[in-house]
């Protein structure tokens, strides 16, 4: 384990945000990581991947624990084991080229493998929770590595038992059930359309992976070339009372029904209807090319980015009664 004093974040979040914490400790391998417990204080550890889901308005006083990026993954009776610090991409795409089903629809997500329980990822129609088997953690209160099955994980919508500020965990290891014979989920029109545009009617494991990441890119800025996390807002849910009133009033409301007459609205839809698509103040903005994605053009910070996040909230529910949360984790 490396530790580093005075240690400047700004290359570990994808927001480029500038902000320092007191000790960086560089997890290598899993001998390393209960090398943390002397480190534990009454505050614990601020447990960081690859940022890509977080905003920080200020500096970090407790330790950050960095699992190093490294790919590993190995088939064991079955289950894809993945170590944590492995990026998530390069992840989908090694089970995909084995012709393993399950992950295709959630290719080219920034961040890494540790981070995909934690806030449930998902696009396309599929979320990680229904591929994982187990999430073992190294609990550093107790200095004990510990497994939790898929139920103990509590997966919802975009969140699970990891979001929970007070738990103890570092995710290290996950274990996926990815099949050869996984049905496809092309219930998105726009995966269908990819595909035949590209002249694909029969698509691999490997094929949809493409579409998606051809999507994405077109859709989504690259936080290499512009600073950003980005989904920034969950999309909201309503009531079929409250469905009806704005599909009456806007022919193009994009929604999604969902069980007990409830609909998804697109939160992006909402933003780019109130005009925030391309919207810029000062150094931060919401990107041209989508408008669900906050981008830093310079030096913003991330009270500055948080406070024009929190203008487009009271925008969207001022016009629609509608009030958007916010996705990425808040320091």
């Amino acid at each position: 384990m490396k530790v580093e004093e005075n240690f400047n974040l700004k290359q570990h979040n994808t927001l480029a945000i500038d902000c320092h914490c007191e000790q960086f400790l560089l997890i290598e391998n899993l001998h390393d990581v209960e090398k943390v417990m002397p480190y534990v204080g009454k505050q614990g550890l601020f447990i960081l991947g690859s940022g890509s889901n977080l905003v920080l308005t200020k500096d970090i006083e407790k330790p950050v624990v960095h699992l190093i990026s490294r790919f590993h993954a190995r088939i064991v009776d079955g289950l894809a084991i993945v170590w944590a610090g492995s990026m998530w991409n390069d992840f989908v795409m090694w089970s995909v080229k084995k012709g393993l089903g399950g992950l295709e629809n959630l290719a080219a997500i920034p961040g890494t493998v540790g981070g995909a329980p934690e806030q449930n990822i998902g696009a396309y129609g599929a979320e990680v929770k229904d591929t994982i088997v187990w999430v073992e953690v190294f609990n550093y209160r107790l200095g004990k590595f510990q497994r939790l099955s898929n139920a103990e994980c509590r997966f919802m919508y975009r969140t699970s038992i990891f979001k929970e500020s007070d738990n103890p965990w570092i995710i290290t290891r996950i274990a996926f059930e990815l099949t050869p014979d996984a049905k496809l989920n092309l219930a998105y029109d726009g995966l269908k359309h990819e595909l035949e545009n590209n002249d694909i009617m029969q698509p691999t494991y490997l094929d949809v992976a493409n579409a998606v990441t051809n999507i994405r890119q077109r859709k989504l800025p690259n936080f290499h070339e512009i600073p950003n996390v980005g989904s920034f807002y969950k999309n909201p849910v309503i009531d079929e009372k409250h469905h009806k009133k704005l599909a009456r009033k806007y022919d193009d409301l994009v929604s999604y029904p969902l069980e007990n007459k409830h609909f998804r609205i697109s939160a992006a839809w909402l933003l780019e209807t109130c005009g925030f698509k391309g919207y810029r103040m000062h150094e931060c903005g919401f990107s041209d090319k989508h408008a669900l994605v906050l981008v830093n053009y310079g030096n913003a910070t991330g009270k500055e980015v948080i406070g024009l996040s929190k203008e487009a909230i009271r925008a969207v529910n001022q016009k629609f009664k509608i009030k958007l949360k916010i996705e990425p984790q808040i320091i």
